[in-house]
């Protein structure tokens, strides 16, 4: 058998080079093939080795041992800066996937305005810059976009910090105001979500100290108040917040049912407030008040959380969901078709609840 064809090509000698499985058909290739290959080529295979590189055998026509030991050592090296490169890589890909990870964390804090933890962090994107940097590879390429990245971030931190230093008034005044740019309405948003961060935060405090003391009068409509501003909250970061929350709202829940029970107090659904004459005709303005158009969607939302609550058979949670519609709908304060209909929902469920 002539070798007339070759079938890999061998990065250690850098040609391409016939490969046999195993060394016994290397050296049958020899011996049933080198006079010919010596007559047309003149000279021909006299021995064969193992190849790292190719993880076969080759067959060459340098008879010296020596030089295949010397070659078989500059192979091994070129295997092990092969794999030194491989895992560089590898190392690398790991190091920019962590810090985009960490960037999207960074953009969420900021997004609640919790400006040290962002801080931390992106000072450690900045340890992260340096061993990328530090790498022969320098990210495949990426080195450069993920330094502008962090760069950015630490420009979206200055602004947060500056809008958060704005007085009181100045902060709603920021809010209040119309943005075309695009980075000045995502400050808006970081005032609003930070402000209303603060407000849960102070009305489940309060809860906190009442039910400490088994003063549950306010609870619900603190509660309340809780539910109806927490989906206002935007952007990065906000399932986060609402999960968070709507866990310590629940535990509070929990606590305000058990000292009812405890008091043997039976729960009473607040009564609709008497309506003025005034107040009886609901004006085209009003209808389309924003406050109004959310208070309609926050108890809409509170009625599906009881029909689901009801549904799962968690009597307890449909029971307090009742309790804090009611007081969301004694804050609206307005009387029209809509208010009628959830009033009428309302009562539905709570005749419902009283049956079981």
């Amino acid at each position: 058998m002539k070798p007339t064809r070759n079938h890999v090509f061998c990065y250690g000698c850098r040609k391409h080079k016939m490969i046999f499985e195993t060394q016994a058909k290397a050296d049958n290739f020899i011996r049933y093939n080198s006079e010919d290959i010596l007559e047309e080529n003149g000279k021909a295979p006299v021995r064969s080795y193992y190849c790292q590189i190719c993880g076969g055998y080759h067959v060459t026509s340098n008879p010296s041992s020596e030089v295949g030991e010397h070659l078989n050592q500059r192979d091994h090296q070129l295997i092990q800066n092969l794999i030194a490169y491989k895992n560089d890589i590898e190392e690398v890909k790991a190091l920019s996937a962590s810090l985009s990870k960490r960037l999207v964390h960074i953009k969420a804090l900021l997004f609640f305005g919790q400006v040290n933890e962002a801080e931390e962090l992106l000072d450690i994107c900045n340890l992260d810059i340096e061993e990328i940097g530090s790498r022969p590879l320098k990210g495949s390429g990426k080195l450069t976009t993920l330094r502008g990245r962090v760069e950015k971030m630490y420009e979206l931190l200055a602004s947060v910090k500056g809008v958060l230093s704005l007085s009181e008034q100045e902060q709603l005044d920021y809010i209040a105001n119309p943005h075309s740019d695009k980075d000045e309405t995502a400050l808006a948003i970081i005032l609003t979500n930070v402000r209303v961060i603060k407000e849960v935060d102070v009305l489940l405090e309060e809860n906190n100290v009442d039910l400490a003391e088994a003063n549950i009068d306010k609870v619900p409509e603190r509660l309340a108040r809780c539910q109806e501003i927490l989906p206002s909250v935007q952007r990065a970061g906000k399932k986060e917040i609402k999960a968070k929350y709507t866990a310590l709202i629940d535990e509070q829940q929990r606590r305000y049912k058990k000292l009812l029970a405890a008091q043997h107090l039976p729960t009473v659904y607040p009564p609709v407030k008497e309506k003025p004459n005034e107040k009886q005709h609901n004006t085209s303005d009003t209808y389309y008040k924003k406050e109004y158009k959310e208070k309609i969607l926050s108890l809409i939302e509170r009625l599906e959380m009881i029909k689901e609550s009801f549904d799962k058979g968690d009597f307890d949670s449909c029971e307090t969901s009742i309790e804090i519609a009611y007081y969301m709908f004694d804050e609206l304060d307005i009387s029209d078709n809509n208010t009628s209909l959830i009033k009428q929902h309302l009562d539905l469920w709570a005749e419902r609840l009283k049956r079981l």
